[in-house]
């Protein structure tokens, strides 16, 4: 089976290495072009078109819902390219409404397109720690199955159509939250005179830890908040869509709202392309 990979970046082309170390032939696009992809032992691509005509499934994951209508519809996208039956794996976090209106298309060219958000760092992909939330129809899912198992890590079907955006939204309030709450833990041990190694070794085998603080927390007492694992304009794009979506459902989120207070002074100054630990010295009130 060959797996048409388009988005080829942090997340993208680990997924594309693992999807070669299960067996699966890859041909990739990205519009900047990707010798690591070559190099591994995929096939690049001239367009979307191109991948979509040389692949069993698709994948995609890039930046935004601009990005996916150009993917699939623009003048070189996959459904001009598209073979009859293929499902189209869709991993970007982007507006549900969108997406399906995409899917709609897919359709009518044929195929079938899943919404399926990953979550994870850049990081977590490549010794397969990410998960996926996968969502729409279910003979679409069962026919991938063998392409979900490899891509990184578990996956979990979620439901119907939009509920793998739904659930990484829940998933990143909590980053969000958690990456704030350890930022001014950490911050109020170092102003108190703490051990901060002290009190991460501490913290973390206690009620009161967390993954971020496990990952972050070591970033934030070193206070290097490049190179990025998880920038700061990535999780923040999230954000923006979470709101939007509590704020349609009737949610309070008076934590959540918080929290996004303070990376929206983040990209306001600046910050986009620091590490979201980085927040550590927004509270702080310090420039970087």
């Amino acid at each position: 089976m060959n797996v048409g990979v388009i988005g080829l970046g942090k997340m993208g082309l680990p997924i594309a290495r693992n999807l070669m170390e299960r067996g699966f032939g890859v041909t990739g696009f990205r519009r900047s072009g990707s010798p690591e992809l070559v190099a591994a032992g995929g096939t690049f691509a001239g367009s979307p078109a191109e991948v979509a005509a040389a692949s069993d499934v698709l994948l995609s994951i890039v930046p935004d819902a601009d990005a996916v209508e150009e993917v699939v519809l623009g003048p070189r996208g996959t459904v001009h390219g598209l073979r009859p039956g293929t499902v189209h794996i869709e991993m970007s976090t982007t507006d549900v409404t969108r997406k399906a209106a995409v899917r709609d298309a897919v359709r009518a060219a044929g195929g079938d397109l899943l919404d399926c958000p990953i979550s994870g760092s850049p990081g977590m992909v490549a010794p397969r720690l990410a998960t996926t939330f996968v969502s729409g129809e279910q003979a679409s899912i069962d026919a991938v199955t063998p392409v979900l198992d490899a891509i990184s890590g578990r996956w979990v079907d979620v439901g119907a159509f939009g509920a793998g955006a739904s659930m990484k939204y829940v998933a990143n309030l909590l980053i969000g939250i958690h990456t704030v709450a350890a930022a001014e833990a950490i911050l109020l041990a170092r102003n108190l005179g703490l051990d901060l190694e002290l009190v991460q070794r501490t913290l973390d085998t206690s009620i009161s830890s967390s993954a971020i603080l496990a990952q972050r927390g070591p970033v934030m007492r070193a206070q290097q908040w490049t190179p990025a694992p998880g920038p700061i304009e990535t999780l923040h794009a999230i954000l923006v869509q979470i709101a939007a979506a509590a704020a349609a459902s009737g949610v309070n989120t008076p934590v959540f709202t918080a929290a996004k207070t303070v990376f929206d002074k983040a990209m306001a100054d600046g910050w986009a392309e620091l590490d979201i630990a980085a927040v550590h010295a927004q509270l702080a009130g310090e420039t970087v």
